[in-house]
């Protein structure tokens, strides 16, 4: 994609979703980021004729820009810790009416969601890895540091964190970009537990977190606890044919927005 300095509307044809839910993506920068890399990307649906559009999917990329991505400022600038990759994906491919192009292969290529979800589920202190995804800070590297929580010093391996993901949310569209590749809205549930590996072990919440804020958890010690979060990935399906890895293009997999938390408290 070029450099955006207005909002670019990636709307189908009507003739491509011919019966609801319908949907349109939306590309857009905040005012004085113009000219960075770091992009909203919006997804908005429609479920019945005549409702109303609503934002269904929230997320960022990188997109081609003069000035490079600023990894250590992508966070502020989202709201959330979106991790980027740096490489930009292409510009949202169109038809002669200028209608956004849809992937012919949305449905096999919306796949990729289900494998991506089961390559980010695992129980420390394994560690998966999976072929079908270019290897990188947004795949291997991203579950070796959620890997990492469970060996923090004061835990000294005494807790086991499961992460188990699952597809949620409406269906949305595959945009067919210029270079041959599809763009894949991935909206995902994490289910979250932590565990001591006996009954003896407890361990406590970080003070500041949203999940210490929710149980009001400061100075208390909780033997387990079960977290829901959201998240959203944008994967990058190279052209029908071409044979190669998924590349995932952004994921807040990091910093997941926290839905809902429980506890067992050790008293």
């Amino acid at each position: 994609m070029s450099a955006l300095m207005e909002p670019v509307f990636a709307i189908p044809a009507e003739r491509d979703q011919p019966s609801y839910p319908r949907s349109f993506v939306v590309f857009s920068k905040a005012s004085g980021r113009e000219s960075g890399q770091a992009t909203a990307v919006h997804y908005f649906v429609q479920e019945a004729p005549g409702g109303e559009w609503k934002a269904a999917v929230e997320t960022w990329v990188a997109t081609a820009a003069a000035v490079p991505l600023d990894t250590e400022n992508v966070g502020k600038f989202a709201g959330l810790s979106v991790q980027l990759r740096k490489t930009a994906v292409g510009a949202v491919g169109r038809d002669a009416a200028g209608a956004a192009a849809l992937s012919p292969t949305a449905d096999a290529d919306r796949a990729v969601c289900g494998r991506f979800a089961d390559s980010m589920s695992f129980t420390t202190p394994d560690e998966p890895e999976s072929e079908q995804f270019a290897p990188g800070p947004l795949t291997d590297e991203m579950v070796r540091e959620l890997g990492e929580r469970a060996k923090a010093p004061k835990l000294k391996g005494l807790v086991t964190y499961a992460f188990a993901h699952e597809v949620t949310g409406p269906q949305l569209p595959v945009l067919k970009l210029d270079n041959g590749t599809s763009l894949v809205a991935c909206p995902l549930l994490r289910t979250e537990k932590v565990r001591g590996k006996d009954a003896m072990v407890t361990f406590t919440f970080a003070e500041g977190t949203d999940s210490s804020a929710l149980l009001d958890a400061k100075g208390k010690k909780w033997r387990s606890s079960d977290a829901e979060l959201s998240l959203t990935a944008l994967i990058e399906l190279p052209p029908a044919g071409t044979p190669g890895p998924a590349q995932v293009a952004s994921c807040n997999c990091l910093e997941a927005q926290l839905l809902e938390v429980t506890g067992k408290r050790a008293d």
